[in-house]
């Protein structure tokens, strides 16, 4: 092992005993002087961001690799200013449903390849204990959990570890910081929208003003960066606990249909119009590059929202599509910002 990993596993294994090193990483020139102005703690400071995952390994208790380490996942952890955060990770060769919707088998293929949550975070200094506090899981299993995460910054990389298992070994995840897309980069509109928001409602209407039912979130979190990433996080109701370890079929087909995520970089097309106004406009949109998906078959693919943006809330809106019943419907998806301009 190098000398920087002795160092490194040697303080992550002490805090994995309590409960499951710490150099600064350099400073963000972009939004510093915001966070100091939102008072946002010192020990949560270092986390906010977007982290992409670079490798993923386990060790032994006594510091050895047990396998070669995983470079082919990707994924993103975000920390968000004001305490919120979301997870996403993919591994790869995930294959397309055959049709637009999973069957039972299909869904118990791919669970587990995919794995997304969200809520909020604290952190622990004196134990270097990052904690999520799941407000939603794909897995409804992981739905109110604490998880514990021994952290470690090393340069411009971030060092997670689960508690280690029954026979001492851990997991070691590296992610790197993204960087802040430089400000010769942002419009209005991105300075506006950087952060996290929650689901409000949904309304859905046909083209010519007839009301459509529309099923409802239970909670969803939206995440925009400031490197110009972002992440999605949906949960409707009525979702249960896998009654063993691992999910059955129908199970695994359940919890597929009751959540959907995606991850990616996104851009923005400025608004020159209202898009809830009659008649032509020059309707502003973002672009969602999905590079991965809950769904397989739309990683890869860019997702256009059409948007509407206060500083407490944000209104999205998909391309009109058509029903099932032959109607061109239009989908109106309203988030409420997180944080000092919206809900705590």
């Amino acid at each position: 092992m190098t000398t920087d990993y002795v160092r490194l596993f040697v303080g992550l294994v002490l805090v994995g005993a309590l409960a499951c090193g710490d150099a600064e990483p350099a400073a963000d020139p972009n939004g510093e002087e915001e966070l100091a102005e939102r008072s946002i703690p010192s020990n949560r400071e270092r986390f906010v961001g977007a982290w992409s995952l670079t490798t993923s390994e386990r060790r032994s208790a006594d510091g050895e690799l047990l396998a070669a380490p995983d470079e082919s996942r990707v994924g993103y952890i975000i920390y968000d200013v004001d305490g919120y955060m979301g997870v996403t990770l993919m591994r790869p060769g995930r294959v397309p449903y055959a049709d637009s919707q999973p069957t039972a088998e299909e869904a118990l293929r791919d669970f587990g390849t995919y794995a997304s949550y969200f809520g909020r975070f604290s952190v622990d200094d004196e134990q270097q204990i990052v904690t999520h506090h799941l407000e939603g899981s794909l897995n409804p299993s992981g739905a109110g959990s604490d998880y514990q995460r021994g952290y470690q910054f090393l340069g411009n990389t971030l060092v997670l570890s689960p508690p280690a298992g029954e026979d001492g070994s851990q997991s070691f995840l590296t992610w790197e910081r993204l960087p802040d897309l430089p400000e010769t980069e942002l419009t209005e509109t991105h300075k506006r929208l950087f952060g996290a928001f929650q689901v409000e409602s949904v309304v859905r209407h046909t083209t010519d003003g007839y009301p459509v039912e529309a099923d409802q979130y239970e909670t969803a979190y939206l995440f925009y960066a400031r490197s110009g990433h972002m992440s999605v996080h949906l949960m409707r109701p009525g979702r249960v606990a896998f009654a063993g370890d691992r999910p059955t079929a129908d199970e695994a087909l359940h919890a597929t249909e009751t959540y959907g995520s995606y991850f990616g970089p996104f851009s923005v097309n400025e608004i020159a119009g209202c898009i809830s106004c009659p008649g032509p406009r020059d309707q502003g949109y973002f672009l969602h590059h999905r590079v991965g998906s809950e769904n397989p078959g739309q990683s890869g693919s860019d997702a256009r929202r059409y948007y509407e943006l206060t500083d407490s809330q944000l209104i999205l809106r998909p391309p009109v599509r058509t029903d099932d019943e032959g109607r061109q419907v239009i989908s109106v998806i309203s988030w409420t910002r997180l944080g000092p301009n919206g809900v705590q």
